[in-house]
């Protein structure tokens, strides 16, 4: 047989080669079937089952009762005593007889599997039952399972006890499975030649009223194709006249046949298509499940987001409240220093000067008198906005903080209501309680509460002594210059006294003295505005730096804001996200899979 099997070398290399790439195929497929949530245990044992196939090329299961010499017939197909035979029922336990290096059993579960290196069962793997009877009684469920995977069932009778009750009711029970099925009379080597096929007919009669029609009938002697097997050379005559020889080409036909190899190849990836459109069904379930739970999560999201806005409004609000006081300061500044340096005061501030030369304003000072600066700030009430910013400021922690309590009381309590809708599949993936937090950090605002006063406190300070110096500085030079002026003016008169110059003379130094005081004086205007300008540039400065470190503070607070939200519903948003994400995912490696699938099954379609 295979010497027979060995002439189509290339069909049995490409179905050996496409047999193993489709189970490398439908193992990654059953592994990601295994990740699809819900998808039935029944469709999974279908993926399981398509995967069974692809490890088990040509299934072949024998059924019978006790001592019909199933055992005996694989063994001797196989040429070896792989099995244990006897007077007495040995084989109480399904046994699977598969390819392997050496001889080695493994038990597990239900059945046995039995592994041995014979040629034959590199192409084919047998089933040995028990006694049918114990089959359907005993191991109901695995014995199904074999008989829906076979592609050959071997019903296995003794030619002494041929047609049977028993055998009757066993043909009608394996009708059921739709499969294959073959009558193998064994045991002919007690019975007479004669008889031998008489029994056949009956065997077909018998079958054909109980099936409707003639069942395929072989008659074989284990006993005979063993002693064949034992001869080396084989004992071809011995072995056509046990009946194996029919098994032996039928064997090599299925097992040479493109079509049918094909066939047996798409056998598990039919299944696995099958299980594949239920579980993208079950996926797309899913999917369809969680967009309204997705949308739950978006509007939930949506609500913080919409809150962290508002938040930041009233944050944007209150800067410009502290905005509009800065520069409610700064006008009232420029015009104090504009009012201090009129030109109608160039005078007074000239003689005030003196008092500075000479020491009097500084005498003065010490006893509560106050400058000129001082006292044009005071009348302006420069002070007054800058007084007022940090209630203004106040009023930022006790909004957001409020605003925080009751946005994250409300947001789980909606959320609970979300969760409750939810299947009981869903919920039982929540992981974490949905609660508003038990305390709230006001730390943040109220840390940088100092740092800002200070901040406050230095600009109002450093500007106002800034412009106090500048202020008593210019009065200084004018009154210098005005003191010049006279005494240059003193000098000419005196010169044209001693001269006796003529009275234009004396009027031309008389107009140069007081042409020079004159433009001295114009300057006081044009020296305000440009000490009101640099005053501004500070204070904008210092308003800027004010606003940087509360923005910082608040944007952190905020923040926390945020965090406090998330956290109180975070578990219902990760179980969605979660979910979502893992459907998404699913949905992608079984796109993969049908790709493989498909492209696999070009190949099967290419084999010839």
């Amino acid at each position: 047989m295979m010497n027979a099997l060995a002439e189509k070398p290339s069909l049995l290399t490409r179905y050996d080669n496409l047999r193993r790439k489709q189970r490398e195929v439908l193992t990654a497929t059953l592994d990601t079937l295994g990740k699809v949530d819900g998808l039935p245990e029944e469709q999974l044992a279908q993926a399981r089952d398509a995967l069974f196939h692809t490890d088990h090329p040509y299934l072949c299961v024998l059924v019978g009762a006790f001592n019909t010499g199933k055992s005996s017939l694989i063994n001797a197909l196989i040429g070896a005593p792989v099995l244990s035979v006897g007077a007495t029922p040995t084989t109480n336990r399904i046994a699977i007889l598969r390819y392997g290096e050496a001889l080695q059993t493994l038990s597990g579960g239900d059945y046995d599997t039995l592994f041995y290196p014979s040629p034959l069962l590199q192409r084919l793997s047998f089933v040995d039952t028990p006694g049918l009877d114990s089959v359907f009684r005993s191991h109901a469920e695995v014995t199904r399972a074999f008989l829906h995977r076979a592609d050959l069932v071997l019903l296995v009778m003794l030619a002494t006890q041929a047609m049977s009750a028993s055998s009757l009711s066993d043909i009608q029970k394996l009708r059921a499975y739709g499969k294959r099925l073959i009558v193998v009379v064994n045991q002919i080597d007690l019975i007479e030649p004669s008889e031998r096929e008489a029994v056949r007919a009956f065997v077909i009669e018998q079958g054909k009223l109980t099936l409707g029609e003639s069942p395929q009938v072989w008659l074989t002697s284990a006993k005979w194709a063993s002693e064949a097997t034992r001869s080396l050379p084989r004992d071809e005559d011995k072995w056509q006249a046990s009946g194996f020889a029919q098994l032996e080409a039928y064997f090599e036909q299925a097992l040479s046949d493109a079509e049918r190899v094909r066939q047996k190849l798409e056998t598990p990836q039919h299944i696995m298509r099958n299980v594949m459109s239920a579980a993208n069904a079950q996926v797309a379930a899913q999917q369809s499940a969680l967009a309204e739970y997705r949308r739950s999560a978006a509007n939930v999201r949506g609500q913080i987001e919409a809150s962290i806005r508002e938040q930041e409004e009233t944050a944007r609000a209150i800067a410009a409240e502290i905005d509009a006081k800065f520069n409610e300061a700064i006008q009232r500044g420029q015009a104090a220093i504009r009012d201090v340096f009129r030109w109608s005061k160039a005078f007074s501030l000239a003689f005030s000067g003196l008092g500075e030369v000479v020491g009097i304003a500084r005498f003065f000072r010490r006893f509560g008198a106050q400058t000129h600066a001082q006292n044009a700030f005071a009348q302006h009430k420069v002070d007054e906005p800058l007084a007022q910013i940090p209630a203004i400021a106040d009023r930022l922690a006790p909004r957001l903080e409020g605003r925080d309590i009751r946005d994250v009381e409300d947001l789980v309590l909606h959320t609970k209501q979300e969760l409750e809708r939810l299947p009981s599949a869903l919920q039982a993936k929540v992981i974490g309680t949905l609660s508003a937090p038990q305390s709230y950090d006001r730390t943040i605002l109220k840390n940088v509460r100092e740092k800002l006063q200070m901040q406050l406190d230095l600009a109002r300070a450093t500007e106002f002594k800034t412009i106090d110096n500048a202020v008593r500085n210019t009065i200084v030079a004018l009154s210098v210059y005005v003191l010049a002026v006279l005494l240059i003016g003193g000098f000419l008169i005196a010169v044209a006294a001693a001269t006796s110059a003529e009275l234009g003379v004396w009027l031309l130094a008389l107009l140069m003295v007081l042409a020079l005081i004159i433009g001295g004086a114009s300057a006081m205007p044009l020296r305000g505005a440009f000490m009101a300008n640099a005053y501004a540039r500070r204070m904008d400065a210092a308003r800027r730096a004010y606003q940087d470190t509360l923005s910082k503070a608040v944007a952190e607070q905020i923040a926390y804001g945020r965090q406090l939200r998330q956290d109180a519903v975070a578990p219902f948003l990760r179980m969605v996200e979660t979910q979502v994400a893992q459907a998404d995912a699913i949905k992608a490696e079984l796109a993969e899979r049908e790709k493989a699938l498909t492209a696999l099954e070009a190949e099967l379609s290419a084999l010839r």
